[in-house]
């Protein structure tokens, strides 16, 4: 039963809640990872990090580099060396890396969400959203 709610609110999310919602699953299947890390769990460790891995490339690939500028060029940047960084992470199951990659996601929550507090959505007639920022 869970598994048709949680299908039902990514079917029906907005892009922008999308976005958050990835971002909170990548939370928390790096917590996930860390602490098999720590249990010494590696197959279960590596399944998560591939999952935030797919995340990664997920996100970058839905940066729109024409409209986005300087801000999805940097983002791609990020997306890029987060990927990198939880690579090497998961080969030498360094937890200071997935640590890392972790922080940078909270922050990145935090500054989506406080970017969509600011923003103003408006219903546009065809159906889709028109947000700005």
């Amino acid at each position: 039963m869970k598994d048709f709610y949680l299908e039902n609110a990514i079917m029906t999310a907005s892009p922008a809640k999308l976005i958050e919602m990835m971002y909170e699953r990548s939370i928390e299947l790096l917590k996930e990872a860390k602490e098999l890390i720590e249990k010494e769990l590696f197959l279960e460790a590596n399944d998560r990090i591939k999952r935030v891995q797919d995340i990664l490339m997920e996100l970058n690939a839905s940066l729109d580099m024409e409209k986005g500028g300087q801000i999805a060029q940097s983002l791609r940047s990020l997306y890029l060396y987060m990927y990198k960084t939880l690579v090497e992470g998961n080969v030498k199951k360094d937890i200071k890396k997935i640590e890392e990659i972790l922080g940078y996601f909270e922050e990145l929550l935090m500054a989506w969400r406080t970017a969509m507090k600011s923003s103003s959505v408006e219903r546009k007639p065809e159906g889709g959203f028109n947000i700005s920022v």
